[in-house]
C-alpha cells in the first residue's frame, strides 16, 4: 500500500514503479549531503523495499517517501529516518500523518454529506409512522419512570427487569413448610415463619426497548437530529483537525445509532401490546392501583 501526497492531493499509488518514476527519485541518497525538506508519502508492503539511503540499503516493510532541499526524492525506513535526520524527521512524519488523517476525515465527512438528505428522510419517516419512534418512546416511558401514568410498584418491578436485562416477571408467594425446611437445611439454621419465595409467572417480551442504549430520545432528539443540522452548515475544507476528527467519527457511528433506534422500535411494538403488558397485573396487589393501570393500558394500547 502506497499513499502519496501530490499536487492533486493524497492518492493511493498502485505500484512501486510509479514511485520510481517520480522526478528526482534516487535509490542512493547520501544523508550527510542532503537536507530533508518534507515527507510526501508512505508505504507498507509484505515484500520489503530496499532503503534509499546510501548508508543503509536494507529492505524495509514500511517507510516514507521524502524530498530533500536539492530536489531529490527517495524512500527511507522509519527507523533510518530517525537515525539520520533526527528530530526534523519526527516533526515531518507527524505533519504528514496529521495531513493524511485530515484528508481521510474530510473524505469521510464529504461522503456522508452526500447522503444527508437520505438520513433526514429516514428519520422523518421513523418519527412520523404509526407506532414509530415517537409513539414507542412516549408510551414506554410510563413503564420506566414514576408519575408518567403507571403505579410506582409496577415501575419498580420493571426497573428491576431493566437492571437485570431480563423480562422475567416474578411475584412473591408464601413458602410451604417443606420448602422452608429445605431453606433451613441450606442455611444451616432455623428460620422464622412465614418465609416467601419469588415465583416466575411470565416473561415481559420487548423489555430491551427500555434499556439505556435504546433510549430513543437520547439518540435521536439529543444527538442525531441536532448534529445533522450542524453538519448541514459544516465547512469541511476550513475545519481544524479536532473538528474533522470529531465529525468523521460521528459520521461513522450514525448507522449503528440508527440501528439501535430501529431495535428499540421493534422491541417497543412487542412490549406495548395489551396481552404482553397484562402479565404485569400480578405484580400490582392494590386493587385501586390495578384499576388505574388497566385504565392506562386501555388508553394507550387499546382494550
Amino acid at each position: 500500500m502506497i499513499t502519496l501526497n501530490s499536487e492533486r492531493g493524497f492518492e493511493d499509488v498502485e505500484s512501486w514503479e510509479e514511485i520510481l518514476q517520480l522526478p528526482g527519485f534516487t535509490i542512493d541518497l547520501d544523508p550527510e549531503k542532503e537536507e530533508l525538506k518534507e515527507i510526501i508519502g508512505r508505504y507498507m508492503f509484505k515484500d520489503k523495499i530496499n532503503c534509499g539511503l546510501s548508508v543503509c540499503h536494507q529492505p524495509h516493510g514500511r517507510g516514507y517517501i521524502v524530498t530533500t532541499k536539492s530536489g531529490r526524492v527517495t524512500n527511507i525506513g522509519n527507523i533510518c529516518g530517525k537515525n539520520h535526520f533526527g528530530v526534523k524527521f519526527d516533526e515531518f512524519s507527524k505533519v504528514f500523518a496529521r495531513a493524511l488523517t485530515d484528508y481521510q476525515n474530510r473524505q469521510t465527512i464529504a461522503s456522508f454529506l452526500f447522503q444527508l438528505e437520505r438520513y433526514l428522510e429516514e428519520i422523518s419517516k421513523m418519527r412520523g409512522e404509526e407506532k414509530g419512534t415517537d409513539w414507542v418512546y412516549r408510551t414506554s416511558r410510563a413503564l420506566a419512570e414514576r408519575n408518567q401514568g403507571c403505579p410506582d410498584i409496577l415501575v419498580r418491578e420493571v426497573g428491576k427487569m431493566i437492571r437485570a436485562r431480563d423480562g422475567s416477571i416474578r411475584v412473591p408467594r408464601l413458602a410451604t413448610e417443606e420448602e422452608v425446611k429445605g431453606m433451613e437445611v441450606m442455611a444451616g439454621k432455623s428460620l422464622p415463619r412465614p418465609q416467601y419465595l419469588e415465583e416466575q409467572t411470565g416473561n415481559l417480551s420487548g423489555i430491551e426497548c427500555l434499556y439505556h442504549e435504546h433510549n430513543i430520545r437520547e439518540i435521536l432528539v439529543l444527538d442525531v437530529e441536532p448534529k445533522l443540522a450542524e453538519l448541514a452548515d459544516f465547512d469541511v475544507d476550513a475545519a481544524p483537525s479536532s473538528a474533522l476528527r470529531f465529525w468523521a467519527k460521528w459520521c461513522q457511528e450514525l448507522e449503528e445509532k440508527l440501528e439501535r433506534v430501529k431495535t428499540a422500535v421493534k422491541a417497543g411494538r412487542v412490549l406495548l401490546t395489551r396481552e404482553n403488558l397484562a402479565q404485569l397485573f400480578k405484580v400490582i396487589p392494590d386493587p385501586k392501583e390495578l384499576t388505574y393501570f388497566k385504565k392506562w393500558l386501555a388508553q394507550v394500547v387499546g382494550k
